[in-house]
Order: structure tokens, then sequence, then C-alpha cells
């Protein structure tokens, strides 16, 4: 069967993803969800195959990988970009490039130019080797032939190398297919459709990063994302997400030695709160994300935050009841 024929509708009102997480069979969800279905197909109740799920046995299938966390980063290399005096400059030039480019296909009736041309010369030949690729390139010809950019949002929160290569790529400012990682940036920043996805408020990220880093995060310094940035509308969530991961390792005896040998921590546990103040800034893609019980919120690149406080207290949520650091990022006016 192909995937198309795997997500349809069927009569009844449902996918065979609906149908088999509904009744519970545990090895047709597995197999299912294995070959690429779509999680985030709403049936005739309004219901994913996540909310139907018999019990918490085939609800665990929908979660992701522990070891692939998005809403977690261990270094914060690739994500920010910490500096002061241009920041707000900088980011300002970054989101006139995209608009511009964004304005310039919508005024001339050609945007569906720009979803041909991403499929085209991004994702069939930038990335034709890429692992899944075949998951991926159906997202995008349905978003060439539908012209809608929620498919590029179900793309990016497939659990494929995808999202990392985008952000790695955007972040570095990798030369091949410049243009059209852009046209990826402007389709998610700017096209209507998504207008109704804006979220404003705090978002929730966890870090592990090592203490020379975290004193990079000072009051009222300035950073600007340089990639997709991934995030949640529930700090529980974050939180969760960050002990499945930390108990797979230990499970796999796989987890970093964490203390240095005068028993001070290697990395220490950081929650980052963000506070989103501006229009398409952060979307709330949770009815599209593959991963829908996350609460997504995907944070733009090149938004600027500033630092507003630093603290530290103990959780007790994360393993081991760590001190945690928090830190309080406020969404920028200026550059807007």
């Amino acid at each position: 069967m192909t995937l198309d024929e795997i997500d349809q509708i069927e009569p009844i009102g449902s996918t065979a993803l609906h149908v088999a997480s509904y009744r519970g069979h545990f090895r047709i969800v597995k197999l299912l969800l294995e070959a690429g279905a779509d999680r985030a197909i709403q049936n005739k109740h309004n219901c994913l195959p996540f909310d139907e799920a018999l019990n918490d046995d085939i609800k665990e299938l929908f979660l992701r990988v522990p070891n692939r966390n998005r809403l977690k980063s261990d270094t914060g290399a690739i994500e920010w970009e910490l500096i002061d005096d241009d920041v707000l400059e900088k980011a300002s030039e970054e989101r006139q490039i995209i608009k511009s480019t964004y304005d310039k296909f919508n005024q001339s009736n050609t945007i569906h130019k720009m979803f041909e041309r991403i499929e085209k010369n991004y994702i069939d030949k930038t990335l034709s080797n890429m692992n899944k690729m075949d998951i991926i390139r159906r997202f995008f010809q349905k978003a060439s032939l539908e012209q809608d950019p929620k498919w590029l949002i179900k793309a990016y929160t497939a659990e494929t190398d995808f999202y990392r290569v985008l952000n790695n790529e955007i972040a570095c400012g990798a030369n091949q297919s410049q243009q059209e990682r852009r046209y990826i940036i402007a389709l998610i920043s700017h096209h209507p459709s998504l207008d109704t996805y804006t979220f404003i408020g705090n978002a929730y990220r966890v870090m592990q990063i090592n203490n020379e880093n975290l004193t990079r995060y000072k009051t009222g310094c300035y950073l600007m994302t340089k990639s997709f940035l991934s995030s949640s509308i529930d700090r529980k969530v974050v939180e969760l997400h960050s002990i499945r991961e930390e108990n797979f390792l230990i499970g796999q005896k796989s987890a970093v030695e964490r203390t240095k040998s005068d028993g001070t921590l290697i990395k220490v546990w950081v929650m980052c709160i963000y506070t989103i103040k501006h229009r398409r800034t952060g979307l709330h893609i949770e009815n599209y994300s593959q991963y829908a019980n996350e609460g997504e919120i995907l944070i733009m690149p090149h938004s600027v935050f500033q630092v507003k406080k630093v603290s530290k207290q103990n959780s007790s949520s994360l393993p081991n009841n760590p001190s945690i650091t928090e830190i309080y990022l406020e969404e920028c006016d200026q550059y807007i």
C-alpha cells in the first residue's frame, strides 16, 4: 500500500491508523507508524489517532523516540547567536529579506513557484540521499500540489533527519539551496493560511549545557534564533520528555558521565521560558505536528529575545531532583 492509501479517510470517517488505535491493535499501529502514516489527520469526530488510543500502551507508540527530543538542546550552538550591539539590526535585515522574498511572489500571484522550487531544487536534489526521504518527499509533493504550507510543517515535525539538516544549514548559512530554504522560512512565516495559528504567550524548552556556555546568558543580553526553534506551550511536557530521554540513556548505559573529577557537574539543566509578543514569531502547530501531544510552539528564525532574568531552583520533576537554572527571555520590539 502507498502512504496515500494508508492515510485515506475511509467511509466510516477514519483512517486505518485511527481504527487500529481505537481498537487497540498494538502491532498494526506500530507497523503503520513505522511506514510513515500521517499522525495529524483528524477523523469525522475531530480526533487524532493519538486521541482515540485504547490504552497507554498504544499511546506510548505515538510518543517521540526518547533519544530524539526536539524540545531539548544539548549545546545551544545551532539555535542561538549571542551578540549584543548589532543583533537587532542583523535580525531586521534577515527578516526584511524573507518578507521581500514572499511579497515578490505574492504580488505576482506566483506563490506556487516557491513550493515547486523547494521541491525540485532542495528536496529532490540537495537532500535526495537523506534517510527516510520518501516520507519527506511525499509531504513536499502535497505542498506543491495544494500550495499549502501545512505540509512543510508536517515534514518538519516528522521524526526524520530533515529538521536537523534544515536547521543546521539555516544556522550555518550554507550556500547551496540557500534561496530554497528562504522560501521555506517565508512560507511558514508569512502565508496567510497559518495566521490562525499565531501564538502569543510563554513557551518552554529545556537545555543541558556546560557552565561555560551558561555564563553567556547574562541579564540584559540579546539572543537571536538562527534556526527554527521547537518549544512547547506546556512546561510539564518538556520536563516529561527530558525524563523519558534520561531514563532511556540510563537503560542503554549510554548516559554521559555528569561530574568532573572534583565532583562538579559537567552539564546543568536549564529551562528557557520565552515570552513571545509579536504576530507570527511563534506558531502553535499542534494540529499539524506529527507529535500533537507535545503542544509544539514553533519559533521562527531571526527572532530576537532579551534575557530578563536568570535564577536557580530545585526541580522535583527532572531526574535526581537537580538544581535547574531558569532563563526568562522576552521578545524584543525594535526589530519588528
